[in-house]
């Protein structure tokens, strides 16, 4: 008893000490920022990139996969193969009135839209750049100088054809719309802008550009890794790289949202954010409304899902929980359905004319139906209304008229396969 109250002063001091040790370490622990960003970058440059190509030497199957997405497809150089519409004579035109047409042409190995007014040519510019995979439709844009313009005809998929390009009047045929930073950024991996200005169309380095969504969009610009692992060749821990699955959930969430989360406000320069950061700190979402029945199926898949109850009562679930960024699965019902039922697992109730095994094969017609967008729509005749582009919601939901139209379908396609 004397040994602890002679020492007591100094055994609570030590105490004191421990807890004031361990409390420090909590919330240091709590305060880390959600981030893996493996390099901090004040002004991301094209120098600061490798390309995907480079990634195929150490990842080639997961490349070889990856050419076969819409990711990799959205942006291309304006070569024969990466355009999607006809160029043979009777298909190769958009009629704007009687005396006013628009021919899509190919010189030598080189490709145009021409306007013509009675005949006459009016105006002629070049294909530089396919915007969009072709799944729904292309846009073509032609740069002049430094500045790149959107084309007035671009190609609908759905109707197999040349059409007005969406937004475009169809009167006066115009060969002006400057492209914005902010289009490119959900189309392309990077851009150099030159003397950046929000207030003007903006100035593009043509030398210093990386079309297509790539690898280093969701992993961070990689040429300090790729110098890294090139000249350590046996360090088989990746260095200088992000991986998102070591994100947090919003984390994960905001790489996607930088394309796919509407209309988003720029706080900074454009081509800054890199993955593994958070979105808030470059872009404030512009969308006056959150309710699924007023988004656009269009560009705002995260938007739409987040309104969904499956996503409400999940606090794990993102958009890789259903889509392999890899790989090329559009359209894959049984796969995407086998994803649900991960979640899903109890038994959904019988569906009078269909088998369990109709029913498990395919969630996604009945609760992810395909919608028309508002926002990509194609006027094909002044006299006519526009014709929308059908695309699949990610508002995960009940739709009875589409569950009724997929029993009809495959109830219909059974009673035939069992009279065969």
């Amino acid at each position: 008893m004397i040994f602890l109250s002679k020492y007591k002063p100094l055994l609570i001091a030590v105490f004191l000490a421990v807890c004031v040790f361990i409390f420090s370490t909590c919330i240091n622990h709590q305060q880390q920022p959600e981030t893996s960003v493996a390099v901090t970058y004040d002004n991301v440059t094209f120098a600061d990139f490798a390309g995907s190509a480079v990634c195929a030497k150490c990842h080639q199957q997961v490349y070889n996969d990856y050419l076969q997405t819409a990711h990799y497809l959205t942006s291309q150089p304006a070569l024969e193969k990466y355009i999607s519409g006809s160029f043979k004579k009777g298909d190769n035109a958009v009629q704007y009135d009687i005396d006013k047409i628009v021919k899509l042409e190919k010189h030598n190995d080189s490709f145009y839209q021409v306007y013509y007014h009675n005949n006459k040519e009016i105006v002629s510019r070049r294909f530089d750049i396919v915007i969009g995979s072709g799944v729904h439709g292309q846009t073509y844009l032609s740069w002049i100088g430094n500045h790149i313009i959107e084309l007035p005809v671009s190609y609908f998929t759905q109707i197999h054809q040349w059409a007005n390009s969406p937004g475009y009047p169809l009167s006066p045929i115009i060969f002006n719309r400057p492209v914005t930073a902010r289009c490119l950024e959900c189309h392309s991996t990077f851009v150099q802008t030159i003397n950046y200005n929000p207030d003007i169309p903006p100035m593009f380095d043509a030398e210093k550009m990386i079309l297509t969504i790539g690898c280093e969009k969701c992993h961070g610009p990689a040429a300090k890794h790729v110098a890294f692992q090139e000249s350590h060749p046996n360090d088989t821990v990746g260095k200088f790289i992000i991986n998102p699955n070591h994100f947090s959930r919003q984390l994960q969430l905001d790489v996607c949202a930088l394309c796919h989360n509407g209309k988003l406000q720029e706080k900074k320069l454009p081509f800054q954010f890199v993955a593994g950061d958070s979105l808030s700190h470059y872009y404030d979402a512009d969308d006056a409304a959150r309710k699924a029945g007023l988004m656009d199926v269009h560009g705002n898949q995260l938007g739409v899902l987040s309104a969904s109850k499956c996503f409400r009562l999940s606090k794990t679930m993102t958009c890789i929980t259903c889509h392999d960024p890899h790989k090329n699965e559009r359209g894959n019902t049984v796969l995407y359905s086998q994803r649900c039922q991960s979640c899903h697992t109890t038994q959904h109730k019988t569906i009078e004319g269909l088998t369990d095994a109709v029913i498990k094969n395919n969630c996604i017609d009945c609760h992810m139906p395909m919608q028309e967008s508002t926002s990509i729509s194609f006027l094909l005749k002044k006299d006519k209304p526009p014709v929308n582009a059908m695309m699949r919601t990610h508002y995960i939901n009940v739709y009875k008229n589409e569950t009724m139209k997929f029993i009809e379908q495959n109830s219909s396609s059974q009673k035939n396969q069992n009279s065969k």
